[in-house]
């Protein structure tokens, strides 16, 4: 736990506040130097009961700051410790004759901070600023587009225990949550899953290779991801098996293969029969790609043109029975 936490984000309003607040007095240890309790605007805990050493720099005489620190203080509803519970703590311990000076704005924000990395949750539905409810879905699923959340009450208190992983496109899920006492709770959340996908900028008939000014992008609902397009690498280069209108995405189930072996390149034709492999040059007829049947023409004879199967960029294979 981290006692005590700056922030950049800390405006000069954490103007000190600075409030004496004066207990009855009947002569307790250093009661004549006066005792200051300095809290900062935003405050990490690992919890959410936790002592005031944990959050505030005390100083006065070390017996009155050792009585002070391990006084218990819970986070309120919306995610806050205030002043008044501050100086009910106080008042409760039983310290007589203290004078306090307490510097600390009306109400300070609670944030949580788990020490092994697993995201924590704040009372009143906060994770900690680095990690918004929706920011853990997106790790659970290894999302890298949006999601939007939505859940009925407060995110319960402690540290997310279940699920370890998410599927995206679902369209909701539970999550478990464990407080430092032990007890779990659930909240169900709804899901939607965005993300930019390559959408067509103009018509494209079937059979003419994509390229890259033929895309936009644009944010779309996702259901199913791996559906469409996301990537210019998944596109360009590519033919689509049936025409790709504009404004729509590009399925991925309509592109064909990138070629291997490219229209005009030469090549290897190996002949295999049994056990005789014979090897010519040829000159490729269609673009292909690995496993495609191909067109070749013999290099030594242009009149001579066979299907041959593409093993790879530099080969092609007919096998004769």
């Amino acid at each position: 736990m981290r006692p005590f936490v700056r922030r950049r984000t800390l405006r000069p309003f954490f103007i000190a506040l600075a409030c004496a607040v004066l207990l009855p007095a009947s002569g307790a240890p250093g009661a004549e130097r006066p005792v200051r309790i300095d809290i900062p605007p935003s405050v990490q805990v690992d919890g959410t009961a936790f002592a005031l050493g944990d959050i505030a720099r005390l100083s006065g005489p070390e017996g009155v700051r050792d009585a002070l620190s391990p006084l218990i203080l819970s986070v309120e509803e919306g995610g806050v410790v205030t002043r008044e519970q501050v100086v009910r703590a106080v008042e409760a311990s039983g310290l007589e004759g203290v004078r306090l000076e307490i510097r600390m704005p009306d109400r300070v924000r609670v944030e949580s901070a788990g020490t092994d990395g697993t995201p924590r949750v704040e009372r009143g539905g906060r994770f900690s600023p680095d990690e918004s409810l929706a920011s853990v879905i997106k790790s659970l699923a290894a999302w890298d587009g949006d999601v939007e959340v939505s859940h009925a009450g407060p995110v319960p208190e402690g540290r997310l225990v279940s699920p370890a992983s998410l599927v995206p496109g679902s369209a909701a899920a539970t999550l478990r949550f464990r407080d430092g006492a032990g007890r779990e709770r659930s909240l169900a959340v709804r899901l939607v899953w965005t993300r930019d996908v390559l959408v067509m900028a103009r018509s494209v008939p079937r059979g003419q290779p994509l390229a890259a000014e033929d895309f936009v992008t644009r944010p779309m609902r996702i259901a199913n991801p791996g559906v469409y397009a996301v990537q210019l690498s998944q596109a360009v280069g590519r033919t689509s098996r049936r025409p790709l209108p504009q404004g729509k995405p590009v399925p991925l189930e309509f592109l064909s293969e990138l070629p291997t072996a490219e229209k005009g390149k030469t090549v290897r034709i190996v002949v295999r029969r049994g056990g005789l492999v014979a090897t010519a040059k040829g000159v490729l007829l269609d673009d292909g790609a690995v496993g495609a049947v191909v067109r070749v023409r013999r290099a030594d004879d242009k009149k001579v043109v066979i299907r041959a199967r593409v093993l790879d960029s530099e080969t092609v294979e007919v096998d004769v029975p």
